[in-house]
């Protein structure tokens, strides 16, 4: 089942064994499993790190433990690459130097993580890198969270287990180790067994995961003493450039006073991936909890950890030099989520004191992760005011910061705040409108009411800021005075003054079934005079071109959810003339009522001519298609 060997000394041991003849420096070669079955197993553990030969079974559920460590090793993470990050994390949170390094050298179907901190010798291999969870990482200090980094790098080699290895060289300055992982025995290597037949392969990989899990094999050897770690990953799934670009879109943003990076020897987080913008650095403050007796008799140092932990950093405005690199939001140097819909770069690195999921892969929203979030969206407030810039570049502000909620943040503190936002990014009065409904607002409501949209680039930003903003129901309320519904066949009988009506009726299907409304702008309140001038007595028609009123625009009509609005205030429907007129009271209604662009295009084409001749107003006495006089 697996062998122990003693050899070249104590292993932190005091007793001496005779190695084999061949096998110098080997302390243990069998299946992962079981090494991991002895450093949970103390007297197995003492045996072995004093260089026993034999060693006592552990008297562990085998088929329990490979439910375990297949768990570890094969649902860690989403990304496939993201546990060599956490090979990235270790070797910073071994670094002990001024300016820590973290060496990666990579090639096609190799990748290479090293540091010059502080090593392990074997029984912290065994007690702590190959036992899950079983961590020395600090809380708020270390990046490292859970002691799984070691075994989700394994999930490689279950996914094509003929190409992959694993070989870690380890020491404290006084041990050196080397550890090393295959799937399962491979042929010409001197400490293992016979490689399987070729239809025995096939089979393994139609196997159980935790079968799998059980195939691979370990062998852990002594070695020269030496000072610090490198792991070397060996896999046909690492291509060199997909590897090299998940790394940079990871690690940019990674705080250079942790570790700086090397990636193939040039420094990928001293800022030089990342083009202009600003970086900030802020302290999060979060609504204290009702301490406990515990906390009250902690010592006052946690206190100090933990506002330590709750430094944030916000990147704002740059843009990635590699395409490789995209917005993202940041905890401890790795990427959670891209958004990748921003133009802009906005890098967000969590505070410590924010949790990760269950999966690893993203962020915990809790207290500690809104407060970044809202300090994030309250720092684009203070850029904004601190830049000065006009109305567009607000607006694209306003836009990436609902875009960052949607796609990065989980909305997470984003109703606190999106009203603070509004204010000092949309300003007064603006309301949302959607990219298709733009053009036919300004059409039917006249330029001068463009200051006043919003008009989101996307469907996350028209998500975020739909429950917050008003829209266009309250933007034609407030632009317009609007009449009681009635059928067109019926105003057009009612408003004989409106010559266009009468040509609305005919080109409706049902005119006596269609409500509409008539509308036109309302009164100003700050014309002065001309407000006033405006005013008409009850029962009196309405003066569309009095001072004190928003010149129409050039569409006469447009379709709401409830009915057809149409501005008796438009030319075109007081008294058509020429084929322009004729033209707009035509396309303008027919997109009111529904008619699909295209078939609207074609029907111009090849239709009937658009001219007074065919648009004549039905004679008195006349009826229309509808069957009503």
């Amino acid at each position: 089942m697996h062998a122990h060997y003693g050899a070249g000394g104590d292993g932190g041991g005091g007793r001496r064994a005779a190695p084999l003849q061949g096998d110098a420096g080997l302390y243990f070669l069998g299946a992962l499993h079981e090494l991991v079955a002895v450093g949970l197993h103390r007297p197995a553990l003492d045996a072995l790190c004093a260089g026993q030969r034999d060693l006592a079974e552990p008297p562990i559920d085998r088929a329990y433990l490979l439910k375990i460590l297949d768990e570890e090793i094969c649902r860690q993470f989403g990304h496939p690459l993201r546990p060599l990050i956490e090979l990235v994390l270790n070797a910073a949170d071994a670094a002990r130097a001024p300016q820590p390094v973290v060496d990666i050298a990579v090639t096609d179907g190799r990748v290479e993580v090293s540091d010059a901190g502080a090593g392990m010798g074997l029984r912290a291999i065994l007690s702590r890198l190959l036992i899950p969870f079983a961590t020395d990482k600090r809380p708020g200090i270390d990046l490292g969270r859970f002691g799984v980094g070691f075994f989700s790098v394994l999930g490689l080699g279950l996914s094509d287990p003929e190409s992959f290895s694993m070989h870690l060289t380890t020491g404290d300055g006084v041990e050196g180790w080397a550890i090393r992982v295959v799937a399962w025995p491979s042929a010409g290597d001197p400490c293992s067994a016979p490689a399987p037949a070729a239809e025995e392969l096939g089979h393994a990989r139609g196997r159980a995961s935790p079968e799998l899990t059980a195939a691979l094999m370990c062998s852990v050897r002594r070695i020269a003493p030496l000072l610090g770690t490198r792991v070397r990953v060996a896999s046909a799934l690492l291509d060199a450039a997909t590897v090299r670009a998940y790394l940079r879109d990871a690690l940019h943003f990674f705080p250079a006073s942790r570790a700086l990076v090397l990636l193939d020897g040039a420094a990928v987080n001293d800022g030089r991936l990342i083009s202009g913008g600003q970086l900030i650095q802020e302290r999060v403050a979060v609504a204290p909890e009702p301490p406990s007796a515990t906390a009250r008799e902690a010592r006052p140092r946690l206190a100090e950890e933990r506002d330590d932990a709750l430094s944030a950093r916000f990147h704002v405005g740059g843009r990635g030099l590699l395409p490789s690199i995209s917005a993202a939001t940041f905890h401890a140097g790795v990427k959670v989520d891209a958004c990748l819909a921003l133009a802009e770069l906005a890098l967000i690195d969590f505070p410590a004191a924010v949790e990760l999921t269950e999966g690893r892969d993203a962020l915990k929203v809790g207290p500690e992760f809104t407060a970044v979030a809202t300090a994030f969206y309250r720092r684009l407030i203070e850029l904004a005011a601190a830049s000065g810039e006009g109305r567009r570049a607000r607006d694209r502000l306003a836009e990436m910061a609902a875009q960052i909620s949607a796609l990065m943040l989980q909305s997470a503190g984003w109703d606190e705040v999106a009203l603070d936002l509004a204010r000092a990014l949309l300003g007064p009065g603006r309301c949302m409108v959607t990219p298709e409904r733009r053009e036919a607002l300004l059409g039917f409501l006249g330029p001068s009411v463009a200051e006043r949209l919003f008009v989101p680039e996307s469907f996350w930003a028209e998500r975020e800021w739909q429950p917050h903003l008003p829209g266009e129901r309250e933007l034609l309320e407030d632009e317009l005075e609007v009449d009681a519904p009635e059928t067109l066949s019926a105003l057009a009988r009612r408003r004989i003054d409106l010559a266009g009506l009468p040509l609305l009726a005919a080109r409706a299907t049902s005119p006596h079934t269609t409500m509409v409304a008539l509308c036109r702008s309302r009164l100003q309140p700050d014309r002065g005079a001309g407000a006033a001038a405006a005013r008409r007595a009850p029962g009196t028609p309405p003066l569309p071109d009095a001072p004190g009123r928003r010149p129409a625009g050039p569409l006469p009509c447009l379709g709401t959810r409830r009915l057809l609005l149409i501005r008796d205030d438009s030319a075109a429907v007081r008294r058509p003339s020429g084929w322009s007129d004729w033209y707009a009271l035509r396309a303008a209604f027919d997109r009111a009522s529904g008619v699909r662009e295209a078939d609207l295009e074609r029907d111009l084409i090849v239709g009937e001519p658009v001219d007074g001749a065919a648009f004549a107003a039905p004679r008195h006495g006349e009826r229309t298609s509808g069957g009503e006089p």
